[in-house]
């Protein structure tokens, strides 16, 4: 496949809507600020953070509004097994509200256990969200992305350029000043900058985010979205 075509204009649909739904406070910036600056220009997008701490509280919401997106703050201070159907369950209802077209979240092989463990938790929420047999205003997303935060991906199969909305992304990093000691002084500001600078040479542009595209159910409200009566080929 050629970087023509996984390199992707953000649609100028405004009824589309974004939805990123991460672990922590800051992921939604770290691993796709930039997508979110894109899309809030024009579209509807949401940052969700499954936990909570106060120290990051004014942050994230001061981050969301620099990126345009809206913040929506679950309370949940840890992320385990035994709390994994009462976080699905919040977020089945949060797709139901707010019905997002796109969904961005973790990589399945991140190193945090947080994080992988939110990949499992979406998936799910994102398939029974969409079952009309159970749910009377069930929601099918079109698309589910994985994003990188300081694990990269080793083949992405989509780029997004956000080139213009780098120093605005940056400024939004910054803002997270509570993080801003972990892997030493400047760490996440600078790896950020380098990744996505990476990104963009390979996709030919100044800046760009890279994704991996995670299969969904489609028919997981168990009809299917289109009948052949004939083979499609």
């Amino acid at each position: 496949m050629s970087i023509e075509n996984i390199l992707i204009t953000v649609e100028s649909d405004k009824n589309k809507k974004l939805m990123t739904i991460f672990a922590h406070q800051d992921d939604e910036t770290f691993s796709a600020g930039g997508v979110l600056s894109k899309y809030g220009k024009n579209h509807s997008s949401f940052a969700v953070s499954i936990t909570f701490d106060p120290n990051r509280e004014l942050e994230f919401i001061s981050a969301c509004q620099k990126l345009g997106a809206s913040p929506i703050q679950l309370k949940f201070d840890r992320i385990s097994k035994t709390n994994e159907g009462e976080i699905r369950s919040s977020l089945i209802d949060i797709i139901r509200k707010y019905q997002p077209n796109i969904v961005i979240t973790h990589l399945d092989y991140d190193y945090h256990h947080e994080h992988k463990l939110t990949r499992s938790i979406v998936e799910e929420a994102v398939e029974w969200a969409a079952h009309t047999t159970t749910l009377s205003k069930a929601h099918q997303i079109d698309s589910l992305w994985a994003a990188e935060t300081t694990i990269l991906i080793p083949f992405p199969t989509i780029f997004i350029e956000i080139s213009s909305e780098n120093e605005n992304r940056l400024d939004a990093i910054r803002i997270y000043e509570s993080q801003s000691h972990k892997g030493g002084q400047g760490f996440y500001r600078e790896f950020h900058e380098t990744r996505t600078r990476l990104r963009g040479i390979q996709s030919g542009v100044a800046h760009a985010e890279a994704f991996e595209n995670v299969p969904i159910n489609i028919s997981g409200s168990f009809k299917p979205k289109q009948v052949y009566t004939d083979f499609p080929f």
